[in-house]
């Protein structure tokens, strides 16, 4: 039976490259996560950003009475794994719904037909920033990593002597002119650790545009740190907050941005924004839940840490294959039964990591195929999503009731999973 005939309002989708149909679409999710109106002078940049954004994505939602009422936008993309580097992945972004349509399952039919679509596709895996944390377990999304914030006294900070210092220099740069060289760094950066997403060209033009909606601002600052041979291996975007009391200054930076290839160059770019004259405070946020920082510091806690927010959230679309897509850092086998009721992630997989198959890395690649045999260990595939980069314990996991199993079973999952970096995204979409 039809939408049309049980009177179910039908999905429809949008042709990106329509600047018109993109702004009418992008309404609902501007009125659902609180963003203002453009002002009118603004309107026609607004208009023709919002559809360069969004060029060659997939755009659909809910219409009712002609006017927009539900959104839903995917893309694909990719996403950095343990020991494999970067893997295809459906984004998912632009999940709205108005609050006059809530609660008629709009959102379960444009997740549900965009998740099948990318199964149906080859796509192994799923992944969005959660607006609600609520909302998307349901969905068998699971949060994969993390992400903190940091306040850093800048007058009490002292490196340590034996921490690396880079070999290069440090160079202030305009970033709508150095952006192919940001964007070299942080390609090299977001693909060494898990959890890292491709930033497209648009992304790059939009945050270093003058002037753009989605650009940087006129009090931002861009250090670009070069190595010896004069490569771009590392960058800090940031701007200062003037304040005084009398002629005492409270003046703060906020980093927006940083990004290096190798500790040397990090180090540098902290000091140089942590020596900024008159600067007492530096503030972070969006940063590693392991960040380096305060192990570089002869007094680490000169950084104090705020909240640890969840951050990526991972759905497997296809069980055998999302833990194919990695590798592993220990060996053994398991039996894992993905429980994923009506979604397509449902399955009982053999996990096999052989130690005679290590590469040189310490990597190992594993053999994940369908079995017959009892599980030894049973989870939600949410619980899957939220384990795969590494971020996640299974043994919490366990004693939170959210997967089944022996002790030894568990306790195996979690040395197979375990990573030596905390998966980090630092990438909106």
């Amino acid at each position: 039976m039809s939408d049309l005939e049980t009177g179910a309002l039908p999905l429809r989708s949008v042709d990106p490259d329509d600047a018109g149909a993109v702004a009418a679409w992008r309404r609902v999710p501007r009125v659902a996560f609180l963003e203002p109106a453009p002002a009118p002078a603004e309107e026609e940049r607004w208009v023709r950003e919002a559809a360069e954004r969004v060029a060659g994505q997939r755009l659909s939602g809910v219409v009712d009475a002609g006017r927009w009422v539900a959104t839903y936008r995917s893309f694909d993309t990719e996403l950095t794994v343990p020991g494999s580097g970067p893997v295809p992945v459906n984004a998912v972004s632009s999940v709205a719904v108005l609050p006059t349509h809530r609660r008629r399952g709009l959102l379960r039919r444009m997740i549900g037909a965009d998740l099948q679509r990318a199964r149906e596709q080859g796509h192994a895996l799923a992944a969005l920033i959660a607006a609600e944390a609520p909302i998307y377990g349901r969905f068998g999304f699971g949060a994969a990593s993390g992400a903190v914030s940091l306040s850093v006294d800048a007058q009490g900070c002292r490196f340590r002597a034996d921490a690396p210092r880079g070999s290069g220099r440090l160079e202030l740069v305009q970033a709508s002119a150095a952006w192919p060289e940001l964007a070299a760094v942080h390609d090299a950066s977001r693909r060494a650790r898990p959890g890292g997403l491709a930033r497209e060209e648009t992304w790059w033009r939009q945050w270093t545009r003058p002037g753009g909606l989605r650009a940087l601002g006129p009090s931002a600052h861009v250090v670009l740190h070069r190595d010896a041979a004069g490569v771009a291996d590392g960058y800090a975007a940031y701007e200062v907050a003037e304040d005084w009391a009398g002629r005492v200054s409270r003046c703060s930076a906020r980093v927006l941005d940083l990004h290096a290839a190798s500790p040397g160059a990090y180090r540098d770019l902290w000091e140089f924004v942590l020596s900024l004259d008159w600067v007492r405070t530096v503030t972070t946020k969006d940063r590693p839940v392991d960040e380096l920082l305060p192990l570089l510091l002869q007094d680490p806690r000169a950084v104090q840490r705020g909240a640890v927010d969840d951050f990526l959230w991972v759905r497997p679309l296809d069980a055998a294959g999302a833990l194919a897509t990695r590798r592993y850092l220990g060996c053994g086998t398991l039996v894992l039964r993905v429980v994923d009721p009506g979604g397509p992630a449902g399955a009982t997989v053999l996990l096999h990591v052989d130690a005679e198959r290590c590469g040189e890395d310490g990597w190992t690649c594993a053999e994940v195929t369908a079995t017959s045999r009892e599980p030894d260990v049973v989870l939600g595939a949410a619980e899957l999503g939220a384990l795969l980069l590494g971020g996640t314990s299974a043994v919490a996991l366990a004693s939170a009731g959210r997967l089944a199993g022996p002790a030894a079973a568990v306790w195996r999952l979690q040395s197979l999973l375990a990573t030596p970096q905390e998966p980090w995204c630092p990438t909106w979409f």
